[in-house]
């Protein structure tokens, strides 16, 4: 049996404030074993979520509200380390996957059984599967309902996100098209199947797209908010779907738009505007997380992990800067172990 330390750390967000660095504390804390029904969790590698976690700093997150002090991170994969009395489907060595707000940022997680789920290995690619992937695949299914020979546009595809996107489309047998703003994420882009990859820095979109795409797209999926939003409403197809799952162009100020009244586009192609956030598709995650890992381990998926060295609970309000830059190139991990 692995020797347990007697405490460790976690980060506790002990007050609001403008900076992610004088929100935060780490705090040194006792170990308790796990009680009945629960298992104790060796955290190897954390999700670092740049614009929540700054937000979440500054009391910016609307639909979750907190009250500090509180754990913050959210999606992690480790190892259990101890079960509690009348745990039998996980034993001590196996990896497991866990997603709720608290979880991600700490050395060791306790948490009940049911709430873990099983996985291969505890590596960053898995944890970017879980929740990310979760959210890529449902999105997909339930509200974006792509179907084979639809074409699709992904803004920001190469991120954490974006590139679990492009491939999920392209098994569902779309045509791709794929936004990112660097040569060097357009490549990688290209490498995982999309038709088409444009750098939305340097080219001029609309034009391309009423060129190349004069029908439009059946789904513009967007998670950037702001002018190339407001280009996929314009370019949507007859019955196509504009799929809002963030927007980080705007974030900041939601009320300064560049367009309004956007029914004056839609109502004349029967098309539509539709919100996706994961947390209010819960019914449908156990079985997606099932299939994406069945996909991951059937080499039908590759995962980007950025390259960024991220150790430590300390590397975090780095990780998160390097996210808010732009600088990702899929999926920012924090190492812990």
């Amino acid at each position: 049996m692995t020797r347990l330390p007697s405490h460790y750390r976690r980060i506790v967000l002990q007050r609001f404030a403008e900076r992610f660095t004088d929100a935060i504390e780490i705090v040194d804390t006792p170990l308790a074993l796990p009680k009945a029904g629960e298992i104790l969790v060796r955290n190897h590698w954390a999700g670092v979520n740049g614009v929540f976690d700054d937000r979440l700093a500054r009391n910016r997150v609307a639909y979750m509200p907190v009250t500090p002090p509180v754990d913050i991170g959210i999606e992690c994969v480790g190892e259990v380390v101890a079960v509690g009395d009348g745990v039998d489907s996980l034993r001590v060595g196996d990896a497991v996957a866990s997603t709720r707000l608290g979880n991600g940022y700490r050395e060791y997680l306790c948490v009940p059984a049911d709430d873990a789920i099983a996985i291969a290995e505890p590596s960053p690619e898995i944890l970017t599967l879980i929740p990310t992937g979760i959210s890529a695949l449902v999105a997909l299914e339930q509200v974006a309902q792509v179907r084979a020979g639809e074409t699709i546009v992904i803004s920001a595809a190469a991120g954490g996100l974006g590139h679990l996107l492009v491939q999920l489309a392209r098994l569902k047998g779309a045509h791709v098209v794929a936004l990112a703003g660097t040569e060097e994420k357009c490549a990688a882009v290209t490498q995982l199947g999309a038709h088409r990859v444009l750098n939305y820095r340097s080219e001029d979109l609309d034009t391309i797209f009423r060129r190349e795409y004069p029908k439009g797209f059946d789904v513009a999926y967007d998670t950037v908010g702001g002018a190339i939003f407001d280009l996929f409403v314009e370019h949507v197809a007859i019955r196509g779907r504009v799929i809002c799952s963030g927007y980080t162009a705007d974030i900041e100020d939601p009320e300064v738009v560049s367009r309004t009244r956007i029914y004056t586009q839609l109502y004349w192609k029967s098309a539509s505007v539709r919100g996706f956030m994961n947390p209010l598709f819960p019914e449908f995650h156990a079985d997606a997380a099932r299939r994406l890992l069945r996909m991951y381990a059937d080499g039908q998926l590759r995962v980007l992990v950025d390259k960024g060295d991220f150790r430590g609970l300390e590397a975090v309000p780095r990780a998160i800067a390097h996210l808010l830059a732009g600088r990702n190139l899929g999926k920012v991990v924090l190492r812990l172990k």
